[in-house]
């Protein structure tokens, strides 16, 4: 996935979730921040496991905890954040299980309906693995949206645009 859609899913379900903007669109960062590997020209490396995450958060929220245990929820809603950007990345090899499982998986599934000489459903699914391979790239292209990713990044947003418009629109009325 390309990484306007890695922000924009995750600020949608954090604004549907009631999350204020000015607190879902630094949490939606993080979930691009697991591509930040790409600069070291090894994508999808062990910042794309879900146990090195899912430790790396942990550590994280028994911190917060301890000293500002009122933040406890952020943290949570940071790793699932983040979490995000691992599942939908899992249509391409991706080392989610790594260190626990050495090879990348992808899942590839659809459901099709199938119209002819009657109505059915033609379901698929295919799991494929690699061995886990960290190695540097002589060089990485990678789109940072493609049309499908901008169109579903713009759609995600219109309720979102909707609804800082009517609060914007609110505000304003207030102060006449």
């Amino acid at each position: 996935m390309e990484p306007i859609v890695h922000f924009v899913v995750p600020l949608a379900a954090l604004m549907l979730l009631g999350i204020k903007l000015k607190t879902a669109v630094p949490l939606a960062v993080l979930g691009v921040l697991p591509d930040l590997d790409s600069l070291l020209l090894i994508h999808r490396s062990f910042s794309h496991s879900i146990i090195v995450i899912g430790l790396l958060f942990l550590a994280i929220f028994l911190v917060i905890r301890r000293y500002t245990p009122a933040h406890q929820g952020i943290v949570v809603l940071g790793f699932l954040v983040v979490a995000s950007h691992l599942v939908l990345d899992l249509g391409g090899l991706t080392p989610i299980l790594w260190p626990i499982y050495p090879f990348d998986v992808a899942a590839k599934f659809s459901l099709n309906i199938v119209v002819g000489n009657g109505l059915g459903l033609s379901p698929s699914l295919s799991l494929t693995k690699a061995p886990t391979d960290f190695s540097r790239m002589p060089g990485l292209d990678y789109p940072l949206f493609t049309e499908e990713g901008l169109l579903l990044a713009v759609v995600l947003l219109m309720p979102v645009l909707y609804n800082l418009a009517k609060s914007c629109h609110k505000e304003a009325k207030s102060n006449n």
